[in-house]
């Protein structure tokens, strides 16, 4: 059964998988670390079993009911716009240009 809101398996810092952020975030702040976290490309399983990757939008990308907006990933910058690239953004959410998220690989409302 598909979670309504994934969640993170491992103990990384960084934003929830279903949220979107305008800034680039730096969890570890705190501890001098002066780099971002997660960094763009990290991967993530979530309580679902589905895979994540963390991404960000090269363009405004329009929110989709039940299955989230399917988007394509350019590597090696680990950018997404709307496309045919089986990785989708959160559900019910639209995502402006320039924000970071994590892209799930498959639907919302498949099994991974």
């Amino acid at each position: 059964m598909p979670q309504a809101q994934p969640f993170r398996t491992t103990p990384q810092l960084g934003q929830q998988l279903n949220e979107v952020s305008t800034v680039l975030p730096y969890w570890d702040a705190l501890a001098g670390i002066t780099s971002p976290s997660p960094k763009l490309g990290n991967k993530e399983v979530g309580n679902d079993g589905a895979d994540y990757v963390y991404v960000q939008a090269s363009a405004l990308i329009a929110a989709t009911a039940t299955t989230g907006t399917q988007v394509t990933v350019t590597f090696p910058a680990w950018t997404v716009a709307t496309g045919a690239g089986g990785y989708y953004t959160p559900v019910n959410t639209a995502v402006p240009s320039g924000a970071y998220f994590w892209a799930r690989k498959g639907a919302y409302n498949a099994v991974p």
